[in-house]
C-alpha cells in the first residue's frame, strides 16, 4: 500500500490506476474506489469487502456532464434535484446506456456527487470511480486511517492520507428508472418523491 497526499496522488496518471484501488476521504465516509469502467480493479473492491457480486457499486463524479456519458437519460424533474442537492448525499439510480458495458452492472447505474473538496479534485482529476464505504460487507464502516491501515493494509493500492469532515450519515438514494421517483433509502437529503 502506498500512503499519498492529494497532491502526490494527482501526479500519478489513469495507467497508474489500472486494476488497482485507492481508499479517499469523501463527505460521507471513508470510500474506497476504482476506475468506473476497470473489470479488474471493480473486482478487486468486491473481493476485498467479500460483496456479493450482484449488489452493484455506486459510482461517484465531478459533474452532471460526466453523468450524461453513461446514463439514458436525466429527465427535467431529475435534473432539478441534481442542480439543488449536488454535491451532496444523495445518490440516484438511472438506467443506463444499453451499449454501454460497466462492469457488475446491468440496466441501471447510480452516481453521486460528494461534497467534498478531496473527493472531487480526485474525479475531476481521474474520471468517475466505483465506490463504496471501506469496511466488510456488512459490517460498520472505518473511518480512521489506522483502523482502515490495520484491516485492509495489505490490499489496498493506494491511500490518500488528506483529512476530511465526515458527516456519517448515508446518502439518500432514489430510483428514477421508471415513471416516477422512487425514494429508496432515505438518508440526509430528503426527496418528495
Amino acid at each position: 500500500m502506498e500512503e499519498l497526499s492529494l497532491k502526490e496522488f494527482l501526479n500519478l496518471g489513469k495507467k497508474d490506476l489500472k486494476g488497482k484501488v485507492v481508499v479517499f476521504p469523501t463527505d460521507t465516509v471513508y470510500g474506497i474506489g476504482a476506475l468506473i469502467d476497470d473489470y479488474e480493479g471493480i473486482k478487486k473492491i468486491f473481493d476485498i469487502k467479500q460483496r456479493p457480486y450482484d449488489r452493484p457499486l455506486a459510482n461517484l463524479c465531478f459533474s452532471i456532464d460526466q453523468v450524461k456519458q453513461y446514463v439514458l437519460k436525466i429527465p427535467k424533474s431529475v435534473r432539478e434535484i441534481l442542480e439543488e442537492d449536488w454535491p451532496g448525499a444523495l445518490t440516484v439510480i438511472f438506467l443506463k446506456k444499453p451499449d454501454l458495458e460497466l462492469p457488475f452492472n446491468k440496466d441501471t447505474v447510480s452516481f453521486r456527487m460528494p461534497l467534498s473538496i478531496v473527493a472531487l479534485k480526485l474525479l475531476r482529476h481521474f474520471g468517475p470511480l466505483a465506490t463504496t464505504s471501506i469496511n466488510l460487507h456488512g459490517s460498520k464502516e472505518l473511518n480512521t486511517l489506522n483502523d482502515i491501515k490495520e484491516v485492509f493494509g495489505s490490499q489496498i493500492d493506494y491511500l490518500i492520507t488528506d483529512k476530511e469532515i465526515f458527516s456519517s450519515v448515508p446518502s439518500t438514494v432514489i430510483d428514477v428508472t421508471g415513471e416516477t421517483i422512487k425514494v429508496v433509502r432515505e438518508g440526509q437529503i430528503k426527496i418528495r418523491a
